[in-house]
């Protein structure tokens, strides 16, 4: 084999680099093709009473969607991270999103499907491999690592479905000034009156212990 200068590689091996390229290659061209995209935040954490993760999603738009789930316990927050990142990629595919924004605090998984840094961890190379999967599916993408303090309402969503810290600022029946309070108030009690359109809204909606959340057509829910 010498002879020729080849060289073995694991297929293991090769698929991780064939993954990086694509990644490296694709990373960025949002601002390149100017293509309206969705955008991505995307936190996850992890203490002593539970796992979370916790999603926000602003459309085309700008309509700003919530989500939160409580997730099987991992034992580090990069787990929790990528799990929040893969839920939030299979979120934005449910809605045909062609082009995407992606916002995290984890500098060490942005880094990573950037290219930049290799994925060695035996514990993570599975969520980076799903999250190259979800990737290769869109038409562009950019990915941007941010302060922490500029990814608060992703940690706070992810830091709520743990168990780490509540929301305080649920919403209220006894928000006159929000647009929900109708639908709301319609949910409670489908037997009073109201307009056709409070009616044709709230058949999209649902409520679960006091919380609004946007049911889409394939039953995920958003907050």
């Amino acid at each position: 084999m010498s002879e020729f200068d080849l060289r073995y590689e694991s297929a293991k091996a090769v698929k991780g680099q064939i993954m990086a390229d694509f990644v490296t290659q694709r990373c960025g061209m949002v601002d390149a093709l100017k293509i309206a995209p969705w955008t991505l935040f995307f936190d996850g954490s992890t203490c002593d009473r539970g796992a979370g993760i916790g999603i926000v999603l602003i459309s085309l738009r700008g309509k700003k969607y919530e989500f939160s789930s409580l997730i099987v316990a991992t034992s580090t927050n990069n787990q929790a991270k990528y799990q929040a990142l893969i839920k939030g990629l299979e979120l934005l595919k449910e809605v045909h999103a062609d082009a995407i924004e992606i916002f995290g605090d984890s500098m060490l998984i942005i880094n990573q499907l950037a290219g930049s840094y290799e994925c060695r961890s035996k514990v993570l190379v599975a969520y980076y491999e799903r999250c190259v999967q979800l990737l290769m599916e869109f038409k562009d993408f950019r990915l941007e690592h941010i302060p922490r303090l500029h990814n608060e309402e992703a940690n706070r969503l992810a830091q709520h479905a743990s168990g780490y810290q509540p929301i305080l600022d649920i919403l209220s029946a006894d928000s006159a000034d929000d647009w929900r309070k109708e639908i709301i108030d319609y949910l409670k009690d489908p037997s009073k009156k109201v307009e056709r359109r409070v009616r044709f809204q709230a058949t999209k909606y649902i409520l679960l212990k006091e919380e609004l959340y946007y049911r889409t057509i394939d039953g995920v829910l958003l907050k």
